[in-house]
């Protein structure tokens, strides 16, 4: 299981992972390497993060930020995606035909928010992220585990196991290397 840890939003996504993927790994902080990669157009300003430790292994990390809270996700092998989200935000937001699969249902504002970011965490993992539409994903395809969140928040971990049937050709979380 990916190693999951909360913080307050004012802090950068980059130095918090810098440190939670120091700490998970048990190496110096000034030892991890992190940024954000955009597949769609390549600025490193914004877009997927990602993890290199010194040694040039790539870590699988992910983020989310909503009211007021940043989450970050390390993993081990394989790739990872967090989402959170509050609740009445998209509740407010959701539009079923944007959102659900054909076989998917969701009467309440929570089974919404769950939707919501198991379906974002998946396209995190997936490295297509929200250019891909979330129609295209059933929740049930995937390893997607409801996490602990603040009063008022959902919060979605999706896991990508490349050892797992159907799980290889995940996108690599960090720049390509030479």
């Amino acid at each position: 299981m990916p190693d999951v840890r909360w913080y307050d939003d004012s802090r950068r996504t980059t130095d918090v992972l810098r440190e939670h993927v120091a700490a998970v790994w048990d190496v110096e902080p000034a030892t991890v390497t992190t940024g954000h990669l955009c597949a769609r157009c390549g600025a490193s300003a914004h877009g997927r993060p990602w993890a290199r430790l010194s040694t040039g292994d790539d870590v699988p990390v992910s983020a989310s930020h909503a009211g007021g809270h940043l989450v970050t996700a390390v993993g081990g092998h394989g790739a990872i995606g967090i989402d959170i989200e509050v609740i009445t935000d998209v509740d407010r937001a959701f539009d079923p035909s944007l959102v659900l699969a054909d076989d998917e249902y969701a009467d309440t504002p929570a089974e919404r928010a769950a939707l919501w970011c198991g379906k974002e965490a998946v396209l995190k993992a997936t490295g297509r992220g929200l250019d891909a539409p979330m129609t295209g994903v059933r929740l049930a395809d995937w390893d997607v585990r409801t996490l602990p969140a603040p009063q008022g928040m959902w919060a979605s971990l999706a896991v990508v196991d490349p050892l797992r049937p159907g799980g290889a050709g995940a996108a690599a979380p960090g720049p390509a290397t030479a």
